[in-house]
């Protein structure tokens, strides 16, 4: 051998073959707990304002009116309390409708859905509603009324109140006052 040793191979350092990349620094603790409190608030804000979506449909339309009518026992009489303006670009999934009634009297007082028409007072109903059926399932949208019957054997005096609808609008839902103020009823006996 001339001249000296070989030389030998150098071991690579581990620094150099090293694939994974560097750790990054941790943030404080501080900077993370402003990071889940701003998450928490972000989310806090949209559930609310959902919930208020959700639950505050558009009010219904109501006027002033007291509807007056007289009738006879045992024969019922059907008030129109409230109509679906022309213009109505609403289909309500009514729930059910809710009735206040003082009576002087017993009395029956039963809320009809109207379909196809609208009625004032009558005893005869079907000539004026392409169908009366119980409103609760139904579907309300133009063209359509809430009719409430008013029935008793007895001579009496009845206020109705305001109706409020429970409906139900696409994702919304709400039950809101309908129609006419009230209606002032009186049942005489047959022959008065």
């Amino acid at each position: 051998m001339t001249g000296g040793a070989s030389p030998t191979p150098t071991e690579p350092t581990p620094a150099s073959t090293s694939l994974t990349p560097p750790r990054l620094p941790r943030p404080p603790r501080q900077k993370r707990w402003w990071r889940a409190l701003l998450v928490v608030a972000t989310t806090g804000v949209l559930a609310g304002w959902l919930a208020w979506y959700v639950l505050t449909p558009a009010e219904l339309p109501t006027d002033d009116q007291q509807v007056q009518a007289s009738g006879v026992t045992g024969t019922p009489l059907y008030l129109g309390m409230f109509s679906v303006p022309d213009g109505f670009d609403r289909t309500l999934h009514i729930q059910g409708v809710k009735l206040s009634t003082t009576a002087s009297t017993d009395l029956t007082v039963t809320p009809w859905l109207c379909q196809g028409g609208t009625v004032g007072v009558t005893t005869s109903p079907e000539q004026f509603c392409a169908a009366l059926e119980d409103p609760a399932g139904a579907e309300l949208s133009t063209g359509d009324s809430i009719v409430v019957e008013v029935s008793g054997e007895a001579a009496a005096i009845a206020e109705v109140d305001r109706i409020r609808i429970a409906f139900r609008e696409d994702l919304r839902w709400g039950t809101h006052a309908a129609g006419h103020a009230g209606a002032r009823v009186s049942l005489h006996p047959a022959g008065d």
